[in-house]
């Protein structure tokens, strides 16, 4: 099975220093608000997952983003709307918060994602 997904970059990579585990924390707890963020613009049974993003002329060649899984690799599931509300809720929640809120949350490290490609398999999350 094909693994397609419309990329997310929440608004804390300047923010965070471009400390990529750091990043990666951060990233998970949004990755777990999202189905309560995004509930009315997603059907119930959506997969999200952090993947490791290429991008040519980015230093060390990628960089984490999140992922709306999706059936093709045409269908965007309306990614700016959910955008929006992803950072409108890291403003409203503050670095401070959410570099707390990434104590408690258990990701793997930015180096074992880019082995991996991203985490957590949504193959397995949708019985694949």
């Amino acid at each position: 099975m094909d693994v397609f997904f419309t990329p997310l970059e929440p608004p804390i990579y300047e923010l965070l220093g471009w400390d990529m585990d750091l990043i990666m924390r951060c990233l998970e707890v949004i990755r777990r608000e999202l189905p309560m963020l995004s509930a009315s613009l997603i059907p119930d049974d959506s997969c999200f997952a952090i993947f490791a993003m290429p991008r040519g002329k980015f230093p060390g060649g990628s960089y984490p983003v999140l992922g709306v899984v999706q059936d093709s690799p045409d269908d965007s599931s309306l990614y700016l709307a959910i955008e929006a509300k992803i950072r409108t809720w890291c403003l409203e929640v503050g670095k401070e918060k959410l570099t707390a809120l990434a104590t408690t949350v258990e990701p793997p490290t930015w180096e074992a994602l880019k082995e991996c490609g991203c985490y957590p398999d949504p193959r397995v999350a949708v019985g694949a």
